[in-house]
């Protein structure tokens, strides 16, 4: 999208505030082309900066008439002209006219007609919706136009051209709002906010133990109740963070299906599809770097079965390496809790009077509540088992290979890893970390001995 610079050169360019009365002058404005228009069918919208509240620039009101019969134009023109308009441009592809009004002593207005599905009205749509949604970007948009307007005061040409990278720009990034770059930083982003709930809700859970421990030592019956009021509140937090957890997590498992079909065989969903899915996301991916397709996936094959079924054994072999030492990992704590409980219980059966063995024993009790509740020792299954099917998955992609990658094969690969990863605890946050450049290196590595 550019603004129309034709005959611009001269032209003073100057800068002001935004002003609160620019909406009552567009609606004012709106009303009169109607009236003056019937029985024309258009569409007005408020466009460029006037449009964006708090936004400075040119005190000139922008109006986008998109005419739902371009046959019409002519007369709408002309009905335009009855209002003060004067036509300054007519294109004919895109079709495109454009006219200005004077109007002393309130703001000017610059009306641009277009069809009804004119890529340069939709741009214009886009680039007004983009600033009004991101703040940051309208005050980087001000601050453009405000130094513009000091260096190139007397030529709106040259101010015009001044814009363009940063409209285009905004525009780039708006049309790649549902890119696969954006789907796997929401992905990523889904994921992480689904492990953040996870942490939480074992926290509350250990509350609940540690109210339960604290709450034998002590014979009143108020406190008693305190504890157990605590302990209800400390329940009620953990449902709802087991909600969210989940919600979390079920739009990140969208998103990697949709990322495994996208990437693998560059499958295009609908409209409604994309915004379904991306409405989904509700932690903000602003500010953050975005995850590249390139980066996360290592496989360069085009788009078909045998890029998808790679893309699945890539993602196998890094899942399978993660939860297998995250599996390993809780094991081990989980046996040294155990070996300091045991000693702890032994030691007070030695060494302590019998009403304080008593305690510590309730106490261990209390701990040990906490651990089957979480489910700590489930968690070590799920994960062998999430393990021994995604060992399998690897084994059926060499069969699939074998057999030219039918599409059949492919899909229920694809099909089979996503449930088995759906249903496996998440790795162990700092596991990732712990492996990501041995695992790197070893898939670089096995793919280009595969190429050869």
């Amino acid at each position: 999208m550019r603004v129309n610079d034709a005959g611009d050169e001269g032209i003073a360019v100057s800068f002001h505030a935004f002003s609160p009365g620019y909406t009552a002058a567009c609606d004012s404005e709106t009303d009169a082309i109607r009236d003056s228009a019937r029985p024309a069918r258009m569409f007005i919208d408020h466009v460029g900066s006037t449009a964006v509240q708090g936004l400075g620039g040119k005190p000139v009101i922008d109006l986008l008439i998109a005419l739902q019969d371009w046959a019409a134009v002519d007369r709408v023109v002309a009905s335009l002209a009855t209002l003060g308009y004067v036509e300054q441009e007519a294109l004919g592809e895109p079709p495109r006219r454009f006219l200005i009004r004077a109007n002393e002593p309130g703001p000017d207005f610059n009306v641009h007609l277009t069809p009804l599905d004119s890529e340069w009205g939709r741009d214009m749509l886009v680039f007004r919706d983009e600033l009004s949604a991101d703040p940051e970007l309208a005050r980087r948009y001000a601050s453009l136009k405000e130094r513009l307007a000091a260096r190139y005061g007397d030529d709106l040409s040259a101010y015009t051209r001044g814009k363009n990278e940063f409209v285009g720009e905004v525009l780039r990034r708006a049309a790649g709002a549902f890119a696969i770059d954006r789907l796997l930083t929401h992905q990523r982003a889904e994921f992480d906010r689904s492990q953040r709930y996870q942490g939480w809700a074992i926290l509350a859970q250990l509350g609940v133990a540690v109210v339960a421990a604290v709450s034998v030592y002590s014979n009143d019956n108020r406190t008693q109740l305190n504890f157990a009021l605590i302990g209800f509140l400390l329940a009620a937090l953990w449902l709802w963070l087991v909600r969210r957890q989940r919600d979390h997590r079920s739009a990140g498992d969208q998103a990697r299906r949709v990322a495994l079909l996208t990437s693998g065989l560059g499958a295009h969903f609908s409209a409604k599809q994309r915004l379904r899915i991306f409405d989904r996301f509700t932690v903000p991916i602003e500010g953050r770097k975005l995850q590249r397709e390139e980066v996360h996936f290592a496989s360069r094959m085009a788009h078909g079965y045998e890029r998808l079924a790679e893309l699945v054994e890539e993602s196998a072999y890094w899942t399978l390496d993660l939860q297998r030492t995250s599996a390993a990992i809780v094991q081990g704590v989980l046996l040294a809790i155990a070996a300091v409980l045991a000693a702890s219980l032994w030691m007070g059966l030695l060494t302590l009077p019998t009403d304080t063995t008593v305690s510590v024993a309730r106490v261990l009790i209390a701990v040990l509540v906490f651990l089957l509740s979480s489910d700590v020792i489930g968690i070590i299954f799920a994960h062998r088992e999430a393990t021994a099917t995604i060992a399998e998955i690897l084994q059926r992609v060499e069969t699939a290979a074998a057999r030219g990658f039918p599409e059949a094969d492919a899909l229920l690969l694809m099909s089979d890893y996503n449930a088995a990863v759906e249903s496996a605890p998440f790795a162990l946050p700092f596991v990732f970390k712990l492996r990501d450049k041995h695992l790197t290196r070893r898939w670089r590595n096995y793919l280009e001995n595969k190429r050869r």
